[in-house]
């Protein structure tokens, strides 16, 4: 089914008018109305935890509870861990049952969850897996016999290819987090199905990399003080590159230090919270400048999901740093980080008093977006070591 998040924080304005185009005569019609989706909260609102935990809650339980959506199911397992069933069913058990396949290279069979399901490699293995607390160890069915996670994770580096020259640069996050859970830095090689010799440590270093190459006009902007005046190439990556920063952390958590890692990954946190801010502020410009064109409750809508995208992701980067001790914020940042979590409140509950179903419009690829931020907000918002918060 392919990946339906694959957007940064914002869209072309091309790409942008053609997908609104569909809801325009809705608009038009008056059949169409979200009034209240934007407004402001007051702080004691934005500050009210328990009503934008029970707006999430609803969408998850309503739509990501589903048998026949596996990537909104393995996102519900994202932000709810191993609990989250549908039908009575294990979300987590239900997805290797019936999603997984064999994948046979050079005469050896390996078990794999195809990627037009997952939508990125090891994105199931790494968000509804190990991530969310169920170990190598934990047993599951699959074709009458008893599988382990551990078997995914062999079959993920025996599937893994890494060449720097063609190696997608988009599609690494979720593989940085399988092999960070699972590979020690004293013990970082290992040689896959095609009998070549993967080293983690080169491949978290083109990760961070790839990192700083991405946003390094962000970072510039930063350090003169100013808001930026256009995108970096970090917002064509997907859910604007919070994905890879999270990989990235889940290394530094896991024990890698080589060529200042550490003191890389500081400046990208920096960065990260300064974003709060910058980010918001590209995207409230660019969704002014449309609705010039195009009609104010489709814009709005949009909006919304892209600024529930990127403050939910964002915020889960955040959290797991503090989590994991990793950083520790400046009074600065920790205004900064309030700021972008009422932010965060703000288009929750926006979105709440209209309604996803309504918001989406009969766009399934729009409710899926709303979906799965809405599990990543979640996670990020009400993150708790070793479980997530049912």
């Amino acid at each position: 089914m392919g990946c339906p998040c694959c957007r940064g924080i914002g869209f072309s304005r091309r790409e942008f008018l053609r997908a609104i185009a569909g809801g325009a005569g809705l608009a038009a019609s008056g059949a169409f109305s979200l009034e209240g989706v934007g407004s402001l909260l007051s702080a004691a609102e934005a500050a009210a935890p328990s009503e934008t935990k029970r707006i999430l809650d609803g969408i998850i339980l309503e739509f990501a509870a589903n048998k026949e959506n596996p990537w909104a199911l393995f996102h519900g397992v994202r932000a709810k861990g191993e609990r989250f069933s549908v039908q009575g069913i294990s979300g987590f058990e239900y997805l290797c049952s019936r999603y997984l396949q064999e994948k046979s290279v050079n005469g050896k069979v390996y078990l794999a969850m195809p990627v037009e399901v997952e939508g990125h490699t090891n994105a199931f293995l790494s968000e509804a897996a190990l991530d969310a607390g169920i170990t190598s160890s934990h047993p599951f069915r699959w074709h009458d016999r008893q599988r382990t996670v551990g078997d995914l994770v062999a079959g993920a580096k025996a599937l893994f290819a890494f060449d720097p020259a063609s190696f997608d640069r988009n599609d690494l996050a979720w593989s940085l987090i399988v092999f960070a859970h699972t590979t020690s830095p004293k013990q970082d090689t290992w040689v896959n199905a095609n009998g070549k010799t993967v080293r983690f440590a080169d491949v978290v270093e083109f990760g961070m990399v790839t990192l700083e190459e991405a946003s390094k006009h962000l970072m510039a902007a930063k350090q003169k003080g100013t808001m930026p005046a256009s995108k970096d190439w970090i917002h064509n990556f997907t859910c604007g590159g919070t994905h890879l920063i999270y990989g990235l952390m889940t290394c530094l958590r896991s024990g890698y230090r080589q060529n200042r890692f550490a003191d890389r990954m500081k400046d990208q946190f920096d960065l990260l919270i300064w974003r709060l801010k910058a980010d918001s502020f590209l995207m409230d410009h660019f969704f002014q400048e449309a609705m010039k064109q195009s009609p104010p409750d489709l814009v709005q809508v949009h909006r919304s999901s892209a600024m529930l995208k990127f403050l939910g992701h964002a915020s889960e980067v955040v959290q797991y740093a503090h989590l994991y001790q990793l950083f520790r914020p400046t009074p600065a940042q920790e205004r900064g980080i309030r700021d972008g979590e009422e932010a965060l409140a703000t288009v929750i509950q926006g979105i709440g008093r209209v309604g996803v179903r309504k918001m989406a419009a009969g766009n399934k690829e729009l409710l899926n977006l709303f979906v799965g931020d809405a599990c990543h907000a979640y996670h990020g918002l009400w993150m708790k070591k070793g479980v997530n918060q049912a």
